[in-house]
């Protein structure tokens, strides 16, 4: 069973979204029908692409403005960072993520 079959609710992220290329979805929409061979070749293409797009990503500053969208301008919490990663937890994960979100939660109170 895949990540996304165990995890239902999973979604793209931000940075998934920044990465999405049409051409590189159909691509890996195709895999499953290509000979083994091919969808080895191609998977890989497929990530050093990804990288390739992360790295211009960066050099042209369009990664700041994901981290705008993210909280605005005020600096982010540890809190903000758990509920983000959340919904791509396991179970088991998602209660230590919650366990940690009160454990913030009563910092901040003693602060």
């Amino acid at each position: 069973m895949n990540e996304n079959q165990e995890h239902p609710d999973c979604r793209a992220t931000e940075l998934d979204y920044l990465l999405a290329d049409p051409h590189m979805q159909m691509l890996k929409a195709a895999l499953p029908y290509m000979p083994y061979s091919r969808q080895r070749f191609c998977s890989m293409l497929i990530q050093i692409q990804q990288i390739q797009r992360t790295r211009s990503l960066f050099q042209d500053g369009q990664m700041s403005a994901m981290e705008l969208s993210r909280s605005g301008n005020k600096e982010a919490s540890p809190i903000e960072m758990l509920q983000a990663i959340k919904p791509y937890a396991s179970q088991r994960e998602r209660e230590i993520i919650e366990m940690l979100e009160n454990i913030q939660i009563m910092m901040q109170a003693i602060s």
